[in-house]
């Protein structure tokens, strides 16, 4: 029994000193099985390349019809409003009467009444105009007073449609309101049937719609990758929807290089016989091209895709899914170029032949590789590594990871790593960490968290390093410290609106600034230095993003410090924005409370939307500076135009008040000193950015608003 240690001993040496041909042999093996793992890969991709291009097709045809409906019942409930319907019929009786008076028409009550009534639904953003045309064709009534009395080419198509009975909606077409003055434009029409007593179809009420508005949004959503692209067309084969590719298209002379100029109605979807944007001259006319593969086959009724490849409008081979929806009698399509869709193939295909040319020279390295393999495998096997990161200790977690101290195994350097929960690990909160990673490391200045690295583990963990920071959150200062002095709150917003004016000149907004989300940090012997930290929810202004992170009209940020418009419009946050939430912050330090409270998050929502704040004079009880008191409640003001226009606005604000020079390194060492020793295990601990989560109301948001 005594020598079998010994035996496994000598296996194991052996093992050890021959451990180079088991690299090489795993070569070879990879080698043989090669190409049989390509073919599988690219079976694979195109499956992969055939999901995404259905899905997105059929999420964007989605979304058109739950909006072609919602547009539809929007018109039937207006048409169904008895004072419309009167106003309408008197007007095609004094028709009737006194025939075709334009301006008998124009003066009369009931065209003043109808047009009181309809300018409402005009002025809000949801239609662009509105007319009636008799059943003959006329145009009754109108929002523009010149269209009174013309006769539109559409109107006989238009009311072809409404003698079916039922609303109708048109996909985009050329709109002649006023045929006599030759004016047209690109519209949808929306509209309902008017029947006189006796149920006789007697006029159309229609209501004009941009196509530039909701439905280029929807279709503009679905662009995958760089050349991804979402299109609509009609049974002409003619491209109703802007293309994504204008600018190219008016190089290679598709479209009038009018900047002006737009590619809806103006593009054929025809083959040119060659790629046009590598120089490829055509020798025949638009209209004398046959139809795309993909088009001819939409038209014909039928749904497709193709991940072999064909040849779109400007000859780029793409590869494309596509259907026919007759209810809004167009095409949509879903379309990615070849190359792209299938750029991670020719990579892999291009390493493996690469691979085996290197087998020989890689055998040396290998030999060499698992020797150090053996030294490194025993200096972490007491340890816990993230990537090339030595974890210490945690720090605290927040509502999507937990925060440790570690050294980085080379340099030493301390560092915080943030580590993405693994029972969280789906695609949205990993998508999400990412982009907190790439966009807060796309950001310079010296007040905002500083980002080292980040990776995944072997195990398929995300992380990512930062700087570790020492000191403690503005929240954690107001909740030990209560209200701070103004010169100390003026020091402190000076930083952090540095910090956001840097974000807000590269078009980003936070959308989630708080207390907590600020770090007051000891470094290189500063004092008072501020840290903005948790840029996880930043996302560029006016730009519609992926619908996985940040879902159109979702509610984004802490309901103590959102403003007005991120819970009424939140596609319409912008800078001002963030100085709502910056002014809420310098409230909360001045007064030592946030602007509102309330028992649940609806409760606090309502009254950032309804309710003025009680001014930082009264909240505390004794007067501050009357023109940082002013300041505060000019960036708390509800309307956005009424803020500040950015940080940088609201920073140049607090450098004219007086106050604000009077703190500095004195005073910051005096009050550190105190909290030091009233703290001690606070600081010595080193706080990172935890995202800690204050009343735990930006913990799954709409869930909580939802059963409030």
């Amino acid at each position: 029994m005594s020598g079998r240690p010994l035996e496994s001993e000598g296996m194991m040496v052996h093992f050890r000193r021959h451990l180079w041909i088991w690299p090489l042999l795993f070569a070879l093996l990879l080698a043989g099985f090669g190409w049989l793992t390509l073919r599988s890969l690219e079976n694979t991709m195109q499956s992969q390349v055939r999901n995404e291009l259905l899905t997105t097709r059929q999420a964007a045809v989605a979304a058109l019809e739950i909006w072609r409906k919602e547009s539809m019942a929007s018109v039937a409930v207006i048409g169904a409003d008895p004072r419309i319907v009167d106003s309408i019929r008197s007007l095609t009786e004094l028709v009737r009467t006194r025939g075709e008076n334009t301006d008998a028409l124009r003066k009369a009550a009931a065209a003043k009444r109808l047009s009181s009534i309809l300018d409402h639904f005009t002025h809000d953003g949801e239609f662009e105009a509105w007319g009636v045309i008799t059943a003959s064709g006329y145009m009754l009534a109108s929002e523009d007073p010149d269209a009174v009395g013309s006769r539109p080419s559409e109107a006989p198509a238009l009311l072809k449609l409404a003698r079916k009975g039922k609303p109708i909606f048109t996909p985009p077409i050329q709109w002649h309101p006023k045929e006599d003055q030759g004016h047209s434009e690109i519209a949808m029409i929306a509209g309902v049937p008017i029947y006189d007593p006796e149920q006789q179809l007697i006029a159309l009420l229609g209501f004009t719609i941009d196509p530039d508005g909701d439905f280029s949004r929807i279709l503009n959503v679905a662009q995958p990758g760089e050349t991804g692209e979402t299109y609509a067309f009609d049974s002409d084969g003619v491209l109703v929807s802007r293309s994504r590719f204008e600018d190219q298209l008016r190089k290679i002379g598709l479209i009038d290089p009018d900047p002006n100029a737009t590619s809806a109605l103006s593009i054929q979807i025809r083959a040119p016989g060659g790629d046009l944007t590598r120089g490829y001259k055509p020798t025949s006319s638009p209209l004398a091209r046959p139809l795309t593969k993909m088009a001819a086959s939409a038209i014909s009724g039928e749904d497709g895709i193709d991940v072999a490849g064909y040849r779109d409008y400007r000859g780029v081979k793409v590869v494309g899914s596509w259907a026919w929806v007759p209810q809004l009698q167009l095409g949509v399509v879903t379309e990615m170029s070849y190359s792209e869709a299938f750029a991670a193939l020719s990579t892999v295909r291009t390493r493996l032949l690469i691979l085996i040319a290197l087998l020989g020279l890689g055998a040396l390295g290998m030999f060499g590789y698992s020797f150090v393999v053996i030294r490194l495998q025993g200096e972490v096997a007491e340890v816990k590594q993230l990537g090339r990161y030595t974890i210490e200790s945690k720090l605290g977690r927040g509502g999507m990871g937990t925060v440790y101290s570690a050294r980085h195994a080379l340099l030493r350097r301390p560092t915080a790593v943030k580590v993405l929960d693994s029972d969280g690990s789906n695609a949205e909160a990993i998508a999400r960490f990412e982009r907190e990673v790439q966009v807060s490391s796309s950001l310079s200045h010296p007040n905002t968290i500083e980002i080292y690295d980040y990776g995944y583990t072997p195990d398929g963990t995300f992380y990512y390093a930062m700087e570790l920071l020492r000191g403690i959150t503005i929240g954690k200062c107001v909740e030990d410290d209560g209200p701070q002095t103004e010169a100390r709150a003026v020091y402190i917003m000076r930083q952090i609106c540095g910090s956001l004016a840097e974000a807000h000149s590269m078009g980003l907004i936070h959308r989630d600034l708080k207390p907590s989300n600020i770090m007051l940090c000891e470094i290189g012997g500063m004092l008072d230095f501020v840290k903005v930290l948790d840029f996880g929810l930043v996302r560029q202004q006016r730009q519609k993003e992926d619908l996985a992170l940040t879902q159109v009209n979702a509610l984004t940020g802490t309901p103590l410090y959102m403003s007005p418009e991120a819970v009424d419009s939140p596609d319409d946050m912008d800078a001002r924005s963030d100085v709502y939430q910056l002014g809420a912050i310098l409230y909360s330090m001045l007064t030592g409370t946030d602007v509102f409270s309330g028992e649940t998050p609806v409760e606090v929502l309502a009254k950032h939307i309804g309710e003025q704040p009680e001014s930082p004079s009264q909240r505390l009880g004794r007067p501050i500076s009357p023109k940082l008191e002013a300041l505060v409640l000019q960036a708390l003001a509800k309307k956005p135009e009424e803020r500040p226009a950015d940080a940088g606005a609201l920073l140049d604000a607090l450098e004219r008040c007086p106050i604000q020079g009077q703190w500095g390194r004195n005073e910051a060492e005096l009050w550190w000193t105190t909290w030091n020793e009233q703290h001690p295990d606070l600081i010595e601990e080193g706080t990172a950015p935890t995202g800690t989560l204050p009343s735990g109301w930006d913990v799954d948001l709409h869930r909580r608003i939802e059963e409030a």
